[in-house]
């Protein structure tokens, strides 16, 4: 939908979710973080971060806002034993992609939720920034 279509709470509801509850989560656990000297954080965005979507606009922008501020805050905590990672995955079949049959069945490049959490912890600690899933990266 074009922006001045969504309507207001829709609009709010992205924002909320997106950027407010992962900023407002990252701070709730930093200080216990912060004080064991070891934790992780990681922050899911979206393909649709790698460039402007017209129709899903605050959607999209919301997902760069998650790349900024994983990068911000690693370089706040660097040296203190927290890792901040940044996931950016291509489709993943969940109910989220219901508008697709084709999404909703999964594959080698559309991967089930459970096979791609799989795949992402093992980039944990290893890349700051991931697709999270090999045939992810291949397509980006």
């Amino acid at each position: 939908m074009y922006l001045g279509e969504v309507p207001q709470q829709e609009l709010w509801d992205i924002i909320n979710v997106n950027v407010g509850a992962t900023t407002m989560m990252s701070r709730m656990v930093l200080s216990d973080m912060v004080q064991r000297g070891k934790g992780a954080i990681v922050n899911i965005s979206s393909g649709s971060e790698l460039q402007p979507l017209p129709l899903m606009t605050v959607y999209a922008a919301s997902k760069v806002y998650l790349k900024s501020f994983s990068d911000a805050l690693r370089y706040e905590y660097q040296g203190s034993g927290i890792t901040v990672q940044h996931l950016s995955p291509l489709f993943v079949n969940t109910k989220m992609n219901e508008f697709s049959h084709r999404l909703r069945k999964s594959s080698v490049i559309v991967p089930d939720a459970t096979t791609y959490a799989k795949n992402a912890v093992h980039t944990l600690g290893v890349t700051d920034h991931s697709t999270g899933y090999w045939a992810h990266g291949v397509q980006v």
